[in-house]
């Protein structure tokens, strides 16, 4: 049975991971285990003597906390807990905490809210990088307005240069809710003969019932977010896919600042993300 680690801060803003969690063991049996990570009880890290005298913080207490918040999600996702686990910890570095809480009990993905009251407050940013960068297992980073529904199909936007490594790990996935992989490539030169060929030469490698390949061309005049926002409400995927490295790439590009009279990137879809 494979693992997630769910991490939370009680906040208002994180309990769209919890739900998102909840809804991929109703669907598959996933073992969760849910993460609290106290940083309330430090007053001044800098300096031993704030200390002195205080009691030890009550970590029954905060796993109490983690439980009740926990059930009352399920409670209203008419859902039934499966086989679940409660860790509350006290620490100072939370990054640090979840990385090794993920460590510790061997878990295959790592859950996070994109909004959670510190733990991350942006896509991409502040504690989801450094556990991107430093955790060995993908990250799924679940937006602030999602709204549960099932599994079904996974967007997976590719530069196609490592999609003999990429689409296993995303079959993977998909494969324990049977859902179908959308795979879309951009390009400006889509219809030339050379790229043509090179093009239909990948899709007939990696075509399966399954799997489908959609060969878009960029409009010089439309960002490539831009491009990829339509297609992401037009097909309405329940994942999107995206590999990410340190120094930036083709993907990350959708995450840059664009032009003041473009619209965000503004999408209610999960995101699981591996590090490349």
């Amino acid at each position: 049975m494979k693992k997630i680690l769910v991490t939370t801060d009680l906040s208002h803003s994180s309990k769209v991971a919890v739900r998102f969690a909840i809804q991929l063991a109703s669907q598959i049996g996933y073992e969760l285990t849910f993460l609290y990570v106290n940083t309330s009880f430090i007053i001044d890290p800098f300096s031993a003597v704030t200390f002195v005298g205080l009691p030890e913080p009550d970590n029954k207490k905060q796993e109490q906390a983690l439980i009740k918040f926990v059930h009352t999600l399920y409670r209203q996702t008419n859902k039934q807990p499966g086989k679940t686990t409660y860790i509350a910890e006290n620490k100072l570095d939370v990054s640090e905490a979840i990385l090794n809480c993920a460590k510790r009990i061997k878990a295959d993905y790592i859950c996070m809210s994109t909004r959670g009251g510190g733990l991350v407050n942006k896509l991409l940013g502040s504690h989801t990088t450094r556990i991107l960068h430093d955790s060995p297992i993908p990250l799924l980073v679940v937006p602030r307005y999602y709204r549960i529904k099932k599994i079904s199909t996974i967007l997976y936007p590719s530069d196609l240069e490592k999609i003999e490594t990429e689409l296993p790990l995303i079959k993977n996935f998909a494969s324990s809710f049977d859902a179908s992989i959308a795979v879309y490539h951009y390009d400006y030169f889509t219809q030339e003969e050379e790229v043509h060929k090179k093009l239909n030469k990948i899709e007939h490698k990696f075509k399966s019932d399954k799997v489908s390949f959609h060969f878009k061309k960029l409009d010089p005049e439309v960002s490539l977010l831009r491009h990829l926002q339509i297609d992401i409400m037009t097909i309405k995927p329940s994942i999107i896919t995206m590999f990410a490295k340190e120094n930036r790439n083709w993907l990350e590009q959708l995450f840059q600042p664009l032009k003041t009279s473009e619209k965000g990137f503004n999408t209610r879809t999960p995101m699981l993300v591996f590090k490349k």
